[in-house]
């Protein structure tokens, strides 16, 4: 019931953003016309092309797919339904003035900031709209659902459904073996063998049957228990101690397959992280050519060696690749030190004059805009580590090896080298964990402030 309803609130509301795009479009360029703010023109300019509406509407339907709006319309949490749609609506516009750029350069910029405001607003108020509506269905307790288990995988699933569904959890009901819940008896409402009686007495709606490797035929029987029920019965089974961040389902001719290493990142979000990747490089590469002259001088002044150090790195999916930065240590440095969980100092003597520079300032790391162009890395992710250091690394650890390795991450701008390096897996699994491109976003901005505040740079 949950997932069509998903669907069918999904569909409609990607429907009702095209027709507000379309129409925030539209009198985007009325109001430009009629008020008289901004470089007078004739009326005609301000005339909307049919193909834009076409490429806007294109543009905020992939971005909002990309960032999942439409998948959590079923939902209490008013909040995050709005935030999401925010971002991705932040993340769509600047892909529209993107657009307007190299190909509507003519375009009205007043004309596109009241096109992105009525946008917002529209789609912000029918939300609120649904959600009112929703909260009052919600309250009539129309769906009741009891939770099979009593261990932390049922109480998992059963704060879900009270803090994020519009269900309505009646209680948990105990296994057979359940011999210590972590439950509160207030909480579990009966037995597993009384559960038939329960659903009649309390008109239960949905049971979700929580399971941990128990046998065929005990599901079998409590199944068997319901079957003359007007109940829709689910099975929940825990695979979390096996599975890579995400459980994925698919049904192939009717088999369920339940995938234990499913994909991070969505196609569209793999893509747009790639192509944001490409622009950005190629625009760094392009602007900065005579800051690699400057410090390829100094770095010849002031000692002697190559210019770029290069070593082998731990990509994605564990590839090794050739890491390119900036030399800021004595010609080999490196071979002269034994590697620790600790081993960045704030006062390394085997750093040049220069090479300090550049670590505080993070030039020292431009070169490495040539690995994301090149694929080897991206912009934001864990960064790469070295071969001998993830050797160490437990099977929990190496999941950070389940994305693109990047310039920037969420360890480097929560305290960077000031951290011990043992911590950065855990602020990595935590990234991937809550894997979002306007997560991404949000490192890129704060990386930026660490850079300037040179914080843990050595």
């Amino acid at each position: 019931m949950l997932d069509s309803l998903n669907m069918r609130l999904g569909a409609r509301f990607a429907l009702f953003d095209a027709l507000f795009v379309i129409l925030s479009l539209y009198i985007s360029s009325v109001i430009r016309t009629s008020v008289d703010v901004g470089l007078a023109a004739e009326p005609e300019v301000f005339v909307i092309p049919l193909l834009l509406y076409v490429i806007t509407v294109i543009i905020w339907h992939l971005v909002f797919q990309t960032f999942n709006v439409y998948s959590m319309m079923y939902s209490r949490v008013l909040t995050r339904s709005l935030r999401r749609m925010v971002q991705a609506h932040m993340m769509a516009s600047l892909t529209f003035f993107g657009v307007l750029y190299i190909v509507y350069r003519d375009f009205s910029r007043i004309q596109s900031v009241y096109f992105v405001l009525i946008t917002l607003v529209l789609m912000t108020l029918v939300r609120l709209y649904h959600f009112w509506g929703f909260a009052r269905i919600s309250s009539k307790d129309e769906h009741k659902v009891v939770i099979v288990g009593t261990d932390e995988h049922a109480y998992k699933i059963g704060s879900i459904i009270a803090r994020v569904t519009g269900l309505n959890l009646i209680g948990f009901v105990r296994h057979n073996d359940d011999d210590d819940p972590i439950l509160a008896s207030s909480e579990i409402i009966g037995h597993v063998d009384d559960l038939a009686r329960l659903v009649s007495e309390r008109s239960i709606d949905e049971v979700i049957i929580c399971d941990r490797s128990r046998e065929r035929d005990y599901l079998q029987r409590i199944s068997d228990q319901l079957s003359t029920l007007p109940v829709n019965v689910r099975l929940a089974p825990d695979y979390s101690d096996m599975a890579y961040f995400l459980v994925g389902v698919e049904n192939i001719e009717g088999i369920p397959l339940i995938n234990l290493r499913y994909q991070i990142m969505t196609p569209w979000q793999r893509i747009t992280k790639r192509t944001v990747d490409i622009l950005v490089a190629l625009l760094v590469l392009a602007l900065s050519w005579p800051l690699f002259i400057g410090i390829a001088i100094a770095i010849k002044l002031d000692s002697e060696g190559p210019i770029f150090f290069r070593q082998v790195r731990v990509g994605e999916r564990g590839r090794l690749f050739t890491i390119y930065k900036f030399r800021s240590m004595f010609v080999n440095a490196e071979r002269q030190f034994v590697y620790t969980p600790d081993y960045k100092q704030a006062r390394d003597p085997r750093v040049t004059r220069v090479g300090r520079f550049l670590r505080r300032t993070s030039l020292d790391e431009l070169p490495q805009f040539f690995n994301v162009l090149l694929g080897h890395m991206s912009l934001v992710g864990p960064r790469p580590e070295l071969p001998d250091i993830a050797a160490q690394y437990t099977l929990a650890q190496r999941k950070r090896f389940e994305v693109p390795q990047g310039l920037t991450g969420w360890w480097q701008v929560n305290g960077r080298a000031d951290l011990p390096m043992y911590h950065n897996t855990d602020y990595d699994l935590f990234y991937i964990s809550n894997y979002s491109l306007w997560l991404d976003v949000r490192i890129l901005i704060r990386t930026l402030s660490v850079i300037f505040r040179g914080t843990g740079a050595y």
